[in-house]
Order: structure tokens, then C-alpha cells, then sequence
């Protein structure tokens, strides 16, 4: 299988559609940070004119973390094409025949694509990123790798990223017409981007509602218990504010998707411009999620007890901590705090699980395939 895994490289290696991705790949990231660049220096008020910036760390740390991680909305589709139309050239030139008459196993001849269209992938990302990191030096606006933990996050990014390349590969393989697995992947490449920043919204462990809410109603109950709010109220709050309030049909729906599938990447990580927009720019390259500020923000129960409590001397001698829920007060609990260290390697495992199983179910397939 080497002479056939060397032969492939050499093939990619002279493909003019590659180094056009290649360039692609260098030259794209660069045009993004200078045009982010020009957005943040620009200045109507008196003409059309550009200012020096001088952003907070905490601006250049996402900048940098967003531009550089953007192959993963960026490339898939141009891979797709490369991925489809070099296998699918092999099928109507007959090479596929040709390797197989010259002794060459269907296995060996199957994985010397997988092998070689997976490190293509990764050496397109590879110049992604570090093209990225080049563009933000000499655009101006700067780097911070995080202390270099933010390679760690590329090399996760890289491999969810290769469950696509795997997917195109099966693909191609298994469809000796290049038209149809051409359409399939360009449709996958399109919409997948949409759809991990969509599945990404439904990330909230159940255990993480259970305990939200065991720790909010033992307050209001304990509330109820020193005469500040009547019990019926605490009842009625406690339902209405449930569990299905927080989970909703949509995660029900949604949430299994993305508890098996590395689907949700760029919901969970903030990356890809879809990510941006849906969240209107409001994010940041983080340590952790923090479930327990999606569902107190999200909580209008406390609001509601509040404004029903009974009034008195009780009331006004309280601490505002016995009286509020904080933030503070869910800080300690882990099942509502997931750091990215932990999450970086969910998200190994679940990709490699699917390149996997992709790749068995290719092979399959392709061992059985009339190749004559």
C-alpha cells in the first residue's frame, strides 16, 4: 500500500486544482484580516479615512481565534470538488481497473485514498491558520495564541474538520459516476456549517437543567418557609419555569444529534461567520461554557417571585444575597461548568468514532463494488 499511498501524494502533488485550493488558503485568510482591519480603523466623520487601532486583548484574542479557525466554514466545499473529481477521474479513466489488475488489493487501493486525501486536508488547514496568524501580524491588529492553548483548539478544529474529508472520500468511492457524489458533497460542504452553528444551540446537558433548578427552587422554598412569598406562588413558578421551559421540543429534538455527532463545533467554539451572525457578534474566545449563565439569563421566574413577594420590616432587614440568585451561587457546581480542556477532547473522541465508523462503511461497500 505505500508504493500506492506515494503514488497518490505525487499525483496531488502535481494537481493544479490543489495548489489553486493551496493558494486559496493562503491568500484568502490574509484579505479577511486586513478587511477586518479597515472595518475597525474606518472613520466617516470628516471624509473617508483610516485610524490606528488599538484593541483590548480580549478583541485580538477572538480575532485571531475566529480568522484562523474559519477553514472550517471556508474549505470544505473546495475539497469536496477536489476530493470528488480526483476518485471520480480514476473510475472513468480506469485507473481504479488498471491498479487492480496490476495486483493492488481493493483495500489497499480504498485506503491509499483515505490516507492521502486526509493529510491534503490537513495541509490545507495547516495554511489556513498559519496564513491567518500571518495576516493579523502584518494587518496590525495583532496575535495572541492564548499562551499557545489555542493550538490545541486547531488541532480539535482539524480533526472534526476530517470527518467531512472521510465523508467525501466514502463518497467518491462508492459512486463510480463523478456527478452524483460531486452533488452530494457540495450539498454536505454548504450546509454543514449552518447546521453544526444551529445544532451548537442545543448543547445543554441535562444534568446541568437538573441541577440549575434543584439549587433555584431549594431558594424559593427556602423563601416560602420564612413567609416572604406566598407557597402557592413558589408551586406555580416552579412549573411554569420547569425543566420544559429550558428544554424545549426543540432540544428534545436537536440535543441527541449533538450529544452523538461532533456536529455542534462551531456552535460550541464560536467559530465560522454563521456562529457570528446569530449570536449578532456577541462573543469571546472563553475557558469554559457556562451553562449556568445561559439558563440565569434566560429565567424570568426570579423576576416574577420578586415582585410577588410580601412586603414588611422581614423584607427590608434581608441581605440582598438571601434575597437574589447569582451568578456566585452556581459557581461551585460542576455539572453547569464545562471547561474547553475537557471539551476538546469530546470532541476528538466523537470525530474519531465517526472517521471510523465512515471509513468501515466505505470500505464495505468498495470491496463489494463491480469495478469492471
Amino acid at each position: 500500500m505505500l508504493k500506492l499511498i506515494l503514488f497518490e501524494l505525487r499525483r496531488i502533488s502535481k494537481s493544479v486544482f490543489f495548489w489553486i485550493v493551496a493558494a486559496y488558503s493562503f491568500v484568502w485568510p490574509v484579505i479577511t484580516a486586513f478587511f477586518y482591519r479597515a472595518i475597525m480603523s474606518l472613520n466617516l466623520d470628516n471624509g473617508i479615512k483610516f485610524e490606528a487601532v488599538d484593541l483590548p486583548q480580549s478583541e485580538v484574542l477572538y480575532l485571531t481565534w475566529m480568522i484562523s479557525v474559519a477553514f472550517m466554514t471556508e474549505l470544505p466545499k473546495f475539497t469536496a470538488l477536489f476530493t470528488c473529481l480526483h476518485i471520480g477521474r480514476d473510475y472513468t479513466d480506469g485507473i481504479i481497473r488498471n491498479k487492480i489488475i496490476a495486483g493492488h488489493s481493493r483495500g489497499s487501493i480504498y485506503f491509499s485514498y483515505m490516507i492521502t486525501q486526509i493529510i491534503a486536508s490537513i495541509v490545507l488547514c495547516i495554511i489556513y491558520i498559519f496564513s491567518a496568524i500571518f495576516g493579523l501580524a502584518v494587518s496590525g491588529i495583532g496575535i495572541d495564541l492564548n499562551g499557545g492553548e489555542m493550538f490545541g483548539r486547531f488541532a480539535v478544529a482539524i480533526v472534526v474538520f476530517l470527518v467531512m474529508t472521510v465523508t467525501f472520500v466514502v463518497l467518491a468511492t462508492i459512486f463510480r459516476r463523478r456527478a452524483v457524489p460531486v452533488i452530494l458533497c457540495i450539498i454536505i460542504a454548504m450546509t454543514s456549517n449552518a447546521a453544526a452553528a444551529v445544532i451548537g444551540n442545543f448543547n445543554t446537558p441535562t444534568k446541568a437543567c437538573k441541577d440549575y433548578l434543584n439549587i433555584r427552587n431549594e431558594h424559593y422554598e427556602n423563601l416560602a418557609d420564612a413567609g416572604l412569598v406566598d407557597d402557592e406562588i413558589v408551586e406555580e413558578l416552579e412549573e411554569k419555569y420547569g425543566k420544559d421551559h429550558f428544554l424545549g421540543i426543540g432540544w428534545k429534538i436537536v440535543h441527541p444529534a449533538y450529544v452523538i455527532s461532533p456536529m455542534g463545533f462551531e456552535g460550541d467554539y464560536a467559530a465560522g461567520g454563521i456562529t457570528s451572525i446569530a449570536t449578532g457578534g456577541n462573543v469571546e474566545y472563553a475557558d469554559e461554557i457556562d451553562f449556568a449563565q445561559q439558563f440565569y439569563y434566560s429565567d424570568e421566574s426570579q423576576f416574577t417571585l420578586l415582585s410577588s413577594m410580601n412586603g414588611g420590616e422581614s423584607l427590608t432587614e434581608l441581605d440582598a444575597d438571601d434575597l437574589f440568585l447569582t451568578l456566585n451561587s452556581f459557581k461551585k457546581v460542576d455539572s453547569l461548568h464545562l471547561k474547553y480542556s475537557t471539551l476538546n477532547w469530546i470532541y476528538v473522541g466523537k470525530s474519531a468514532i465517526w472517521i471510523a465508523v465512515l471509513t468501515a462503511y466505505g470500505f464495505i461497500v468498495f470491496r463489494r463494488k463491480n469495478l469492471f
